[in-house]
């Protein structure tokens, strides 16, 4: 451990104002802070791939607080200013909510609060429940089993359903029903892609695995929600494709194997490339729903819902797009058809999106009939 340099506080000298104390530094009389207001941001930079920070916990605040004072004591402080840990976590940075007076010294009597900055790694997006999530009635029931077990845990015992596995065609809905869920179960929610879990040396795959279970945990009621499953959870047939697959599948299925039954937390992976999947991954999961492109009244409810949102008016009824728009996804209509052709219709200074801009931009486009990967 590095010994603290001497902070250059000299004396306390009174204040003209008898509420304030005022410690000389630099031959330059500075007030003393009362108190100290912190938020723990993370890192100045970090390795690419690497997670980011989850946040700080601090089970004793007074504990803390001293911890603070013995190396920031003599620092003058402002808002808005970093300080950065010299001992338990070097360089790890908190950043100056607020301090009174504005600008300060750190003395052995200022109260120190810290205000942890934890978010979970939830997509940013409108708030939605599963009755904004059109079709897929199957998987729905089973997400209000999933609500029930995150409500009370300890309920289900041996029978909780700790991991399900989400399977379809791109944009269908897969990440769209985990946010919903998280949202009606008031519980955390952490959004992962699996690519980002995978390390470049030897141990970094599996390290990461850990710390987000990890992190679940303590978050719990918390569903952990793994986006492109296949990208950690390869089958070992395909080890000449990757060869790290076989550190990472064994740190998953350990995660998986290891969870309680009354954890609080729930595991949802999801994948389109379902023949991929390590068959003992596939094991691990109670149920497996495949997500299905959406029917015609499900495409039809899914443009109702869309144009409702958007900034300019359509002038023509929706029944005429379902024909056309056979085999697309809820994905495809929204960011394919309608943002195209709103775009598309403000560029030409139109007030109203036509028939025929619409028809012409679906036309350009290539119908999804098979899956986006090949074995």
């Amino acid at each position: 451990m590095k010994k603290r340099k001497e902070s250059g506080i000299d004396v306390v000298a009174p204040s003209r104002d008898t509420g304030t104390k005022t410690v000389k530094k630099h031959n330059l009389e500075v007030p003393e802070t009362k108190e100290l207001v912190l938020s723990d941001i993370g890192y100045p930079f970090r390795m690419k791939g690497d997670p980011k920070p989850a946040g700080l916990e601090v089970d004793n605040e007074e504990l803390f607080a001293d911890y603070a004072k013995e190396q920031w004591t003599g620092t003058v402080v402002r808002k808005d200013m970093y300080l950065f840990d010299r001992y338990i976590i070097p360089d790890f940075a908190f950043q100056v909510l607020h301090a009174d007076p504005p600008e300060s010294i750190v003395t052995r009597k200022t109260k120190i609060i810290l205000k942890s900055n934890k978010t979970d790694s939830a997509i940013p997006g409108r708030i939605i429940g599963l009755g904004d999530v059109i079709g897929h009635e199957t998987v729905k029931q089973k997400c209000r089993i999933i609500l029930s077990y995150l409500a009370d845990p300890s309920r289900f015992g041996e029978w909780a359903p700790r991991a399900i596995l989400f399977h379809g065609a791109p944009g269908t809905g897969k990440t769209l029903t985990a946010r919903a869920l998280a949202h009606e179960a008031d519980a955390s929610i952490m959004i992962s892609k699996a690519s980002d879990l995978i390390g470049t040396h030897v141990g970094d795959g599996g390290r990461r695995i850990s710390s987000l279970f990890e992190e679940a945990r303590k978050k719990a009621p918390c569903i952990v929600f793994i986006d492109e499953l296949d990208a950690i959870g390869l089958a070992r047939s395909f080890q000449s494709i990757r060869g790290d697959v076989s550190e990472v599948v064994t740190a998953l299925l350990g995660e998986l194997d290891q969870s309680d039954e009354d954890s609080g937390v729930v595991v949802i992976g999801a994948t389109n490339a379902l023949p991929l999947i390590d068959a003992a991954i596939k094991s691990r999961f109670d149920s497996a729903f495949v997500f299905q492109l959406p029917n015609a009244e499900e495409r039809l409810e899914i443009l109702k819902m869309y144009t409702k949102r958007l900034p300019l008016p359509i002038n023509f009824d929706l029944h005429s797009l379902i024909n056309l728009t056979d085999g697309f996804s809820g994905r495809d209509l929204r960011d394919k058809v309608l943002k195209e052709a709103l775009h598309q219709t403000i560029s030409e200074d139109a007030t109203e999106i036509s028939f025929e801009t619409v028809t012409n931009i679906i036309k350009g486009l290539e119908k999804r009939k098979s899956p986006a990967y090949m074995v």
